[in-house]
């Protein structure tokens, strides 16, 4: 019963303002208009001379010595502490 109590007190301020914004009244009393715009001449966009470098992309075999790993797992016993 405590903590149904509890839980109540908590959605009662959630309550309170959901009464309070539900029983606002409101009513459009003029209509909106978009601004006129009137657009003169063509757009120009700027102009780049970019020189990008050459990217050359080859492959190669290469053999490489990976390091061996030994990995001794623990014994049961000490996992039961």
């Amino acid at each position: 019963m405590k903590s149904i109590t509890h839980t109540s007190l908590k959605a009662l301020p959630i309550f309170f303002a959901a009464v309070a914004l539900s029983s606002c009244d409101v009513e459009k009393t003029q209509d909106g208009e978009m601004p006129e715009v009137k657009v003169e001449g063509e757009a120009k966009l700027p102009k780049y001379d970019v020189d990008a470098p050459d990217v050359d992309i080859k492959k190669k075999k290469v053999e490489m010595e990976v390091p061996t790993i030994e990995v001794t797992p623990a014994d049961e016993d000490t996992n039961d502490q």
